[in-house]
């Protein structure tokens, strides 16, 4: 049969406990399905044991077996790669001219790429323009020897615009076709190829064979009415909190959004249903960057430390990197500094002299700045230290003198005593 009809990686077995042949399939999936039919000695199906005694007598077949997998299996569904170009700028339903200015197109398939030129003519039709350009796109070769086959080009009289259908049906399919001239392929998208997984459960059975149901309440039930049976299917991931999107960049799961458990309210105020639409998420189909990004909010953090800046703003730093301006300090300033009040060694009041208190800020015009952590200049006067320090030193050494005194005169009377 042709090569595009033909399977590979069928498989018989036998079983000598039961001495009975066993034939699989080379797929798997919901769709498998294997047939096995005795052929009389002109190749045509019979089912007359007595034609070919073979086949009852070696694999013990008496008619056709058709057998189809009910079990829940997963499989994969592919997608080639299509790229559409735009409305041409001509009528297409009658005949045109193909010339050297505009028969040239620069092709790209997976990973061949190149240019391919269609013959010059007058009386091109669009059918001979979609088989003289995919002839020569199918005869792409790059320089190490690797051929583009099986590349389809059609026209869609819908949509006005050439499609090109690639061979290959993976997730790394790839085409592109741009050219000069009014075929609408100046500005042609890229396509690229899809592949999904999916499943295809079976509904569970009781002990009695019977259909199970899931009611609304959440309980096990064999009463189906209400319930149907959709003919569909649909990727299903398992793992909670992702969100899964195909290489087009389309949502893939979930498609309905997340349901949260329905919650019964009290008092029969009914039932609190939330479901959270995910449908209008999308994600990029190629490599990028993160150029700038925005937190709102932050995790609980403890404070680590305060810091004053140059214009007295007091800022403080958490755990969670985030900071948070607390005060900020304020300057006094006076029309006439030197007029102030000296009270103490280092205070002062205002004085008619000075004139009233002016406040700003630290930098401002007429302020200083602020240094944090800076230790203050001693404002001692050390003469006068000094001077005390002598004073005290010499009141204890007359102090010390006195008693020295006392002591000698109480020793002297003792021994006058004696």
């Amino acid at each position: 049969r042709p090569l595009a009809d033909q399977r590979f990686g069928m498989q018989v077995s036998y079983n000598t406990g039961d001495k009975s042949f066993t034939f699989s399939s080379g797929t798997t999936g919901d769709q498998s399905t294997i047939s096995i039919t005795p052929i009389d000695n002109d190749g045509d199906e019979t089912d007359d044991a007595g034609i070919n005694p073979l086949a009852l007598s070696i694999f013990g077949l008496k008619k056709e077996v058709v057998v189809a997998s009910d079990l829940a299996l997963r499989g994969t569904a592919s997608e080639p790669a299509v790229a559409y170009g735009t409305a041409p700028t001509i009528n297409l339903n009658n005949n045109f001219s193909v010339t050297n200015e505009n028969n040239t197109f620069l092709v790209t398939v997976d990973d061949v790429r190149g240019t391919v030129t269609i013959p010059v003519g007058a009386d091109y039709s669009l059918d001979r323009f979609k088989k003289e350009l995919q002839n020569q796109i199918n005869l792409l070769a790059d320089a190490s020897g690797k051929t583009v086959n099986g590349v389809k080009v059609d026209f869609d009289a819908t949509t006005d615009r050439f499609s090109f259908t690639t061979s290959t049906t993976t997730s790394t399919s790839f085409i592109k076709v741009s050219g000069n001239g009014p075929w609408g392929l100046e500005e042609s998208l890229s396509g690229l190829g899809k592949t999904s997984s999916w499943i295809q459960p079976t509904q569970f059975k009781d002990n009695s064979g019977k259909l199970v149901y899931i009611d609304e309440f959440g309980r096990e039930t064999t009463n189906g009415d209400g319930y149907k049976s959709l003919a569909a299917w649909t990727p299903i991931y398992l793992d909670k909190g992702e969100l899964t999107f195909d290489t087009g960049g389309n949502l893939v799961s979930p498609l309905s959004g997340s349901q949260l458990d329905t919650v019964f309210l009290e008092d029969g105020k009914g039932a609190l249903t939330i479901n959270i639409d995910y449908s209008k998420s999308t994600q990029y189909t190629s490599p990028f960057a993160v150029l700038s990004q925005s937190q709102d909010g932050a995790p609980e953090g403890d404070l680590v430390g305060v810091t004053i800046g140059v214009d007295g703003l007091v800022s403080a730093s958490y755990s969670n990197g985030t900071q948070k301006s607390l005060a900020k300090i304020l300057l006094v300033n006076f029309s006439n500094p030197t007029g102030l009040r000296q009270v103490g060694d280092s205070s002062f009041l205002s004085s008619a002299a000075s004139g009233n208190a002016i406040l700003g800020t630290a930098g401002g015009a007429g302020f200083g700045t602020i240094r944090a952590g800076a230790t203050e200049r001693s404002n001692v006067d050390l003469t006068a230290e000094l001077v005390d320090l002598i004073t005290a030193q010499r009141n204890f050494q007359a102090n010390a003198k006195a008693i020295e005194t006392s002591t000698t005169m109480t020793q002297a009377i003792i021994n006058i005593r004696g």
